[in-house]
């Protein structure tokens, strides 16, 4: 038996922790403009909105924080993100190789309202 001594190529969960932190990053881009629209608004008690929302955001950094630790044991790292008409596009180098991610928008939207309901404690498949 021979050993091989090049790295290992990329894994299902380099490419699951690559697009946890982009709908991370478009969930923070998100509450971000949700938070300075509610400060725009004439509500009764936009505090309570801005607050939760902001907690959510504490949050999300958090799990990034978690990501880019996962991500920095498995050799993974995010060299360019582009955001085009189309979707987002994700270039990262992943022990060695080079890597593609692309997402379309339509299924990036759909992943970051996933990510906000679960957040929000929220179950979409139970709509009113």
């Amino acid at each position: 038996m021979s050993s091989s001594s090049s790295a290992p190529s990329p894994a299902d969960e380099d490419h699951r922790l690559v697009k946890s932190l982009v709908v991370g990053t478009l969930l923070l881009d998100v509450l971000e403009r949700d938070i300075h629209t509610l400060d725009s608004l004439l509500l009764k008690m936009p505090e309570v909105y801005v607050l939760s929302l902001t907690r959510i955001q504490n949050q999300v950094l958090q799990e990034m924080l978690a990501v880019r630790q996962q991500m920095r044991k498995r050799g993974v790292k995010i060299l360019e993100e582009k955001r085009e008409q189309e979707g987002i596009e994700t270039v990262y180098l992943c022990r060695g190789y080079w890597q593609r991610f692309y997402m379309l928008w339509t299924f990036a939207r759909n992943e970051v309202k996933q990510e906000l309901s679960r957040h929000l404690h929220i179950d979409l498949t139970h709509r009113l």
